[in-house]
């Protein structure tokens, strides 16, 4: 590394990125409702994320921070990641069978495609990549890691009630640490954050084609959901304690 991992380091790279995407949002006059239109996409997501994510592949080049950011250690707990793949993998599937398709264009869908890719990529590479890198080269407890890096990464989701979502953003910043925790353990669990940011993006791209598509919420997406914050909160806490054991 040439540059040492500290703490500072990775809130200053988070707080770049969190006012980087608010101050575009705020030029293009972003409503957060809308923000699964393809023009919304193309100039609130595509656009901005897109040189965010040349920006922190340039800060780990030059930081000498790329290996770490991107694998560690596998914790080999083949059952807690079959749990949690089946309740993420769930939610997605049934999302994805329940959407309308007939209603998106096929550019429609190729857009958000590629945005939600971008999202997957940036959000994780900034809180489960360089923020966690420098929040360990800072914390001796690898549970005060988890919990830093994911309540920044809630906290990411509380900038939504500048555009639209009101006081629903703190409701989303809670499910947004839960959902984080599941991510968090996928990288642990798996030894890579590339299947991390997969799943971000499914989760991104099944969502907001389910709403494009028009398509009502079924129990069994819902019961899918509570189950991946449920799960990931008692896998965090047992994989934490095998961990420090």
């Amino acid at each position: 590394m040439r540059l040492q991992p500290r703490w500072w380091i990775g809130v200053a790279v988070f707080l770049a990125y969190a006012v980087w995407i608010v101050a575009v949002w705020k030029f293009f006059d972003v409503d957060y409702a809308s923000i699964g239109q393809e023009a919304s996409l193309l100039r609130a997501v595509v656009l901005p994320l897109g040189i965010a994510a040349i920006a922190l592949a340039l800060f780990n080049w030059r930081a000498g921070w790329w290996p770490q950011t991107i694998r560690e250690p596998r914790l080999h707990q083949p059952l807690y990641l079959a749990v949690l793949l089946f309740a993420m993998l769930g939610f997605i599937g049934i999302n994805l069978y329940a959407t309308g398709w007939a209603s998106i264009s096929p550019r429609h869908i190729l857009v958000l495609a590629g945005a939600m890719l971008l999202v997957g990529f940036c959000e994780e590479m900034v809180t489960r990549g360089v923020l966690l890198v420098a929040l360990r080269g800072s914390l001796r407890s690898e549970a005060w890691v988890w919990f830093a890096s994911t309540g920044l990464f809630g906290l990411l989701h509380a900038t939504n009630a500048f555009f639209g979502l009101g006081a629903f953003a703190l409701v989303q910043v809670l499910l947004a640490f839960c959902a984080g925790t599941g991510l968090y353990l996928v990288r642990r669990l798996t030894g890579s954050i590339w299947p991390a940011m997969l799943l971000h993006a499914l989760w991104d791209f099944s969502s907001i084609a389910h709403g494009l598509g028009q398509a009502p919420s079924s129990p069994s997406s819902w019961m899918f959901l509570v189950s991946i914050y449920g799960v990931s909160l008692v896998l965090v806490f047992l994989v934490l304690r095998r961990a420090r054991a």
